[in-house]
C-alpha cells in the first residue's frame, strides 16, 4: 500500500475513533449533568433506583414546565418583535416648533408658449417658423413631463433634429420653457402681511411638472437641486397663522409637511379655477419618537430617526418621501441606465435622452411600483397635516384666491416610547424560566459547560479510560437467560448451567411447618439482595476483565453462543 494512501487511511481512523470516543464522552456527561443539574425534577429522571412510574411522573411534570415556559416565551417574544412601543399624547406644546406647512402651486399650463416658440424659433427651427410651430408642442409637453405622457413626448420629438436636441439636456430646455413665476402668482399674504410672492416661492421640477413651493426645502436649477434657507416659523403670538395667495390660472394646490420631499407621492388637496375662493383649515398633529428606541431594530419600531440612514442622492436627512423617490431613482437607472430629467441630477449619472424615452415608458410600471421600495420606513419624527375644513365659493370674482390657515393652535403632539425592551424582555424570560423550570442563565452556562468543554476535555484528559468503557461495552454480552421456574435467592450467586435442559425440583412433602419456614427464608433472601443491590448502588461498579483472547476459558466456552 502506497504510504500516502497508508497515512489517508490511519488519519480516518483516528478521526473516527475520536468520533466514538466524543460520543461515549457526551453519553457520561449527560448522566452527570442530569445527576447533578439545578434544574428542577431532572435529577429524579435519571436517579438509578427509582422506580419507572415515579421516573415518568416526573419526566411528566418537566415535559409540561419546559413546554408551558417555551409557549409563554415565544408569546412574548413575538410581542417584542410586532408592538414593542407605545404612542401617548404629550401636552407641552410650549416648546414645539411650529413650521409653516409647504404649500406647492402647479398650474395647469405650466409652459409660456411664446417663451417656447421663441426658444425653439432661434435653436432647433433654425428661424424656420414651421419648423417652430411643429417642434413648439414638444417644448410645452416637456415641462410637465412624467411617465404618463413621456409616450407622447417620444412622438412629438421624432421630427426633430437630434444633434440640435442634443447641445442640451432635456431638462435644461424644460428649463427654457416653463412658465415665469410673476405668470403664475397675483398676490400673497403671509401672518396677514403683504409679501412678495416670486421672493417666497420657490420654482421646483418634478413628476408634476413646474411647480411654485411656498417654504419648501429645496428649489430647482436648471443643473441641479439646492438647498432653500430656514424655513417660516409661526409664533403663537402672530396676528394670523395663515397664507393667502392668489393664482393666475387653473392650479393644484398642494399642502405637506416642511420635513417632506415633493414628488409623486403626494395628491392634489385642492383643484383651484378661476373666480374661486377656497378657504383650508388645517391642523397639525405631529408624532415624535424617543431616543430610548434607538435600542430597537428598525422593523420592530417601523421608522427611521432621521440621522439614521443616509440617503446617497439626499443625504442631509432621512424622510419617508426623499427614500421612495431615491428608490424609483435607483430603478429607472438600472433599467434604462439614465436619470429621468424631472428628478435632481446625479453626478457620473446621464441624463435621460430622446431615445431613452420608450425604455422609461416600457418600465413606468416597474419604476412606479412602491412594492419595490419596501426598505423605506416612516420617519420617526413625523408631521401631518389634516384639512379640518374646507370652504369652496364659486363666483367670486371680486375676491378670489385660496387661503391655507390654521384652525387651531397646534397644542398637542404624540410621543411614541419603548414599552418592551431588551431589559423588559431579559426579566420576563427569566421570571418564565424560573417559574417553571427553575432557569436561570447560570444554568444555561452550566448546559454549554457541560456538553462542550467538559465532554472535549474528558476525551483529551481521560481518553484511555472512555475508549476501555467504550470496548468493554461494546464486547459485553447479554445476561444469561434463566430458564428455571424456582424462585431463588438473588443474594447469593450460583454458577449458571451451561446446559439448556431446564432444571424442575420437586415440591417439597412436608406440612405447613416447612412453608412457614420456607416463607421467612424467602423474605429474608428479598432482604438480602435489597441490601446487596443498595451496596452497588452506593459502591462504583467493577466490571470483571473477561479473557476474550483465551479460547480455553471456561466463561467463554459457556457463554460461547452469545458472542458474535
Amino acid at each position: 500500500m502506497p504510504p500516502e494512501k497508508a497515512a489517508r487511511l490511519m488519519s480516518k481512523h483516528r478521526l473516527i475513533e475520536t468520533l466514538v470516543i466524543f460520543r461515549r464522552s457526551l453519553i457520561y456527561q449527560t448522566k452527570e449533568f442530569f445527576q447533578n443539574s439545578t434544574l428542577h425534577g431532572v435529577r429524579y429522571i435519571a436517579e438509578t433506583g427509582r422506580p419507572i412510574g415515579e421516573k415518568f411522573m416526573w419526566f411528566c411534570f418537566t415535559s409540561i414546565g419546559a413546554v408551558t415556559a417555551l409557549v409563554i416565551i415565544m408569546s412574548l417574544w413575538e410581542k417584542f418583535q410586532t408592538n414593542p412601543t407605545i404612542t401617548g399624547l404629550d401636552t407641552d406644546f410650549h416648546n414645539q416648533n411650529v413650521v409653516f406647512p409647504t404649500t406647492v402651486v402647479c398650474p395647469e399650463a405650466a409652459f409660456d408658449h411664446e417663451k417656447s416658440f421663441d426658444v425653439v424659433y432661434k435653436t432647433l427651427a433654425n428661424y424656420d417658423e414651421t419648423k417652430a410651430l411643429l417642434f413648439t408642442p414638444f417644448m410645452d409637453l416637456l415641462t410637465t413631463l412624467n411617465f404618463d405622457n413621456i409616450k407622447d413626448a417620444e412622438m412629438l420629438a421624432e421630427p426633430m433634429p437630434f444633434e440640435q436636441l442634443q447641445e442640451r439636456t432635456i431638462r435644461e430646455w424644460a428649463f427654457q420653457a416653463h412658465v415665469s413665476c410673476e405668470s403664475t402668482l397675483v398676490s400673497c399674504k403671509y401672518r396677514d402681511e403683504d409679501i412678495n410672492c416670486c421672493a417666497h416661492f420657490e420654482p421646483i421640477y418634478t413628476e408634476h411638472g413646474f411647480c411654485y413651493a411656498f417654504n419648501s426645502r429645496f428649489r430647482s436649477l436648471e443643473d441641479h437641486d439646492e438647498k432653500t434657507g430656514a424655513p417660516h416659523d409661526l409664533y403663537e403670538t402672530d396676528k394670523k397663522w395663515a397664507l393667502f395667495f392668489v393664482p393666475n390660472g387653473t392650479s393644484r394646490i398642494f399642502i405637506f409637511s416642511n420635513e417632506e420631499y415633493f414628488g409623486a407621492d403626494f395628491n392634489a388637496q385642492i383643484d383651484w379655477s378661476e373666480s374661486q375662493l377656497v378657504e383650508v383649515r388645517i391642523s397639525k398633529k405631529n408624532t415624535y419618537t424617543t431616543d430610548d428606541a434607538r435600542q430597537l431594530s428598525i422593523g420592530q419600531r417601523k421608522c427611521i430617526f432621521s440621522d439614521e440612514v443616509k440617503l446617497s442622492y439626499f443625504p442631509d436627512a432621512y424622510t419617508f418621501s426623499s427614500c421612495m423617490k431615491q428608490c424609483r431613482m435607483n430603478k429607472a437607472i438600472k433599467l434604462c441606465k439614465c436619470n429621468p430629467p424631472f428628478y435632481k441630477p446625479i453626478t457620473n449619472v446621464p441624463m435621460c435622452t430622446v431615445k431613452d424615452f420608450g425604455c422609461l415608458h416600457e418600465y413606468r410600471i416597474n419604476i412606479t411600483n412602491i412594492n419595490d421600495c419596501l426598505q423605506c420606513e416612516l420617519s420617526c419624527s413625523k408631521t401631518v397635516f389634516n384639512i379640518d375644513k374646507l370652504i369652496k365659493i364659486l363666483d367670486r370674482p371680486e375676491s378670489p384666491g385660496v387661503l391655507v390657515e390654521f384652525l387651531t393652535w397646534p397644542i398637542i403632539r404624540y410621543k411614541r416610547e419603548v414599552l418592551f425592551g431588551w431589559v423588559d424582555l431579559l426579566v420576563s424570560f427569566g421570571g418564565i424560566a424560573s417559574l417553571f423550570l427553575g432557569f436561570s442563565l447560570l444554568s444555561g452556562v452550566e448546559i454549554i459547560y457541560y456538553f462542550t468543554l467538559r465532554a472535549c476535555c474528558m476525551v483529551y484528559k481521560n481518553r484511555q479510560e472512555l475508549y476501555e468503557i467504550e470496548q468493554r461495552i461494546r464486547h459485553e454480552p447479554p445476561p444469561a437467560i434463566d430458564l428455571q421456574l424456582k424462585l431463588k435467592s438473588h443474594s447469593k450467586i450460583e454458577p449458571q448451567p451451561s446446559s439448556a435442559i431446564m432444571e424442575v425440583k420437586p415440591a417439597p412433602l412436608g406440612g405447613g411447618t416447612q412453608l412457614q419456614n420456607s416463607q421467612s427464608r424467602q423474605r429474608r433472601n428479598d432482604k438480602d439482595y435489597f441490601n446487596y443491590s443498595k451496596g452497588l448502588y452506593r459502591s462504583p461498579k467493577v466490571l470483571p476483565a473477561h479473557g476474550y483472547t483465551n479460547m480455553n476459558d471456561k466463561w467463554q466456552y459457556n457463554h460461547s453462543q452469545y458472542l458474535p
